[in-house]
């Protein structure tokens, strides 16, 4: 029998003997952000009624923490509680004495990975009626959000529907602090969502994980870095290191933490030995540790946050921390 050429359109393409590996594989990623995702919503319904006037903060931050190791995660991002017009990034330093005032505006963010996919959560809890508004302001900027992603969204359109819903409430969205894609023992991608509509301009592809966060503030719109700093992340190393405590810091933090943010809290019960603030000290000025500065708006403002974690699909997103 004489062979003959199939037409083009009877050509079958040989198969990818890898494609049941990838599928595996993905659904492996998804399984985890899912569980990361799940954990991150327990416990923040946990520690909302854990809010409470007279309560220390690093007290607070340790019971989440520790929530986050029994349920079966990592810690992704040490846990924050920024109150009035801090907005970010004050994880409480060893020692330290504050407690939550009767009319605070309490922020407490943290972040929990599973195998180093992370979801990132967080709430705000206003112990003055006053400002629940503000509160609601937040949570309806992040609700927007949600309602507006799916593939090939624009993150521009996303930032100004955003700034719209905050405004309209009589609040600034702070232009600054975004939403965030979300990587492999990656808190901060290379993408943002914004709250405002004049940054932005990237597309999202589904399949892609974001942190989708809000801030609501009565100030300027805007924060700054303030002097105090208690959360790190470790650079490539370049240059010899000559401290030994330091040497100790960086091999901790390679094993344990990898390319996440850490504090300084977590460190000193893993090197109680060493000189700490030596070792920070020489590693930061050898530029080997990115520093999260606490971030503030004006003095006399407030300001809330809320966040959830989504996956972006193609008619739209699944929200892992709802």
């Amino acid at each position: 029998m004489s062979k003959t050429t199939p037409k083009s359109s009877q050509v079958v393409k040989p198969k990818d003997d890898k494609e049941p590996a990838k599928e595996a594989k993905r659904e492996e990623i998804l399984a985890s952000y899912r569980k990361a995702g799940a954990i991150a919503k327990e416990i923040r319904e946990a520690a909302k009624p854990l809010v409470k006037a007279g309560v220390p903060i690093i007290e607070l931050c340790e019971k989440i923490e520790t929530m986050i190791i029994e349920k079966g995660g990592n810690w992704a991002f040490p846990c924050n509680i920024s109150i009035n017009n801090l907005a970010a990034h004050y994880s409480p330093p060893i020692g330290d004495k504050t407690s939550i005032g009767e009319k605070d505006v309490v922020k407490v963010d943290f972040g929990v990975h599973v195998d180093g996919y992370i979801a990132d959560t967080a709430f705000t809890i206003s112990l003055d009626p006053v400002y629940q508004k503000l509160v609601e302001a937040a949570e309806k900027g992040v609700k927007v959000a949600i309602q507006n992603i799916k593939g090939g969204a624009d993150t521009r359109r996303i930032g100004a529907l955003v700034e719209v819903a905050v405004r309209e409430m009589g609040y600034r969205p702070i232009k600054e602090l975004t939403g965030h894609l979300l990587e492999q023992f990656e808190v901060h991608g290379s993408k943002t969502i914004p709250s405002v509509g004049s940054v932005g301009g990237s597309k999202l592809e589904e399949g892609e994980f974001y942190a989708v966060e809000t801030f609501a503030t009565t100030g300027s719109g805007g924060v700054h870095d303030t002097p105090y700093c208690y959360i790190y992340r470790m650079l490539p190393v370049r240059s010899p290191i000559r401290f030994a405590g330091s040497r100790q810091i960086i091999s901790i933090v390679g094993k344990k933490y990898k390319s996440l943010p850490f504090t300084e809290r977590w460190l000193a019960r893993e090197a109680p030995n060493i000189s700490l603030k030596f070792a920070l000290k020489e590693l930061t000025g050898s530029g080997l540790l990115y520093e999260y500065h606490v971030l503030a708006d004006r003095k006399e403002s407030m300001v809330a946050q809320a966040e959830e974690t989504v996956l972006v699909k193609k008619d739209g997103c699944e929200v892992l921390t709802a």
